[in-house]
C-alpha cells in the first residue's frame, strides 16, 4: 500500500477510529512505540545519545581481533535515526561521529574489506548530504580536522578518509 492509498483510507476514519489505529500500530510495533514516544516527547539528544550507543555496540562486536561490525547495522542505524524527521544539523553530526568511532575502533580490530568500504560510502553520503544542504564548507572542514588529529586513530585510516573526502569531491565536480 502507498503513502496516498494509506492516507486516502485514512481520510474516511473517523477520530476515534483514528486513535484505535494510532494504539493498534503503538501495541504492534516497537518501533512504532518508539517513534510515537519521540512524536509526543522530542528529544533529540537522547535519540542521537541511543543512536551512537547503538552504532558503537555494533562497532565494538570482534572475534580474535577481527571486527564482526555490520556496516549494513551501522547504515541502518543512521537511517532510522534520519527517519524520525530530525533536521540535516543532526543527521550529519551523526555520521560525523559514526566516522570517528570508525577510525577510533580501527586501534583494536581488524577491519574487513566490506567495513572499509562502508567507510568510503558513509563519507561520500556525509559530503554529498552537506552539498544538498549548502554546507559543503563546514562538512569539509570536520572531515578536515578529523584527518589531521594525530590522537585520532590510526594514521592509515585518516589518509583513506582523505582519499575518500578526495575523490567525493572530484566526483561533485563531474
Amino acid at each position: 500500500m502507498s503513502k496516498a492509498q494509506l492516507k486516502k483510507e485514512l481520510s474516511t476514519f473517523t477520530g476515534q477510529q483514528l486513535v484505535e489505529v494510532v494504539l493498534n500500530v503503538y501495541s504492534a510495533s516497537k518501533e512504532a512505540r518508539e517513534y510515537l514516544e519521540f512524536f509526543l516527547n522530542p528529544d533529540v539528544d537522547k535519540l542521537f545519545d541511543k543512536t551512537v550507543l547503538a552504532i558503537t555496540k555494533e562497532l565494538q562486536r570482534s572475534k580474535r581481533n577481527y571486527s564482526k561490525a555490520r556496516i549494513s547495522r551501522i547504515r541502518s542505524a543512521i537511517t532510522g535515526f534520519a527517519n524520525y524527521g530530525i533536521g540535516y544539523e543532526y543527521v550529519g553530526k551523526l555520521m560525523l561521529r559514526t566516522i570517528i568511532l570508525i577510525i577510533v575502533e580501527y586501534n583494536y580490530v581488524h577491519f574487513t574489506a566490506t567495513l572499509v568500504n562502508g567507510l568510503r560510502k558513509l563519507v561520500n553520503d556525509y559530503i554529498n548530504m552537506a552539498q544538498s544542504n549548502n554546507d559543503l564548507s563546514s562538512a569539509l572542514a570536520n572531515l578536515d580536522e578529523i584527518v589531521n588529529n594525530e590522537k585520532l586513530g590510526a594514521r592509515t585510516l585518516r589518509d583513506f578518509v582523505r582519499t575518500c573526502v578526495d575523490d567525493s569531491l572530484k566526483n561533485l565536480k563531474s
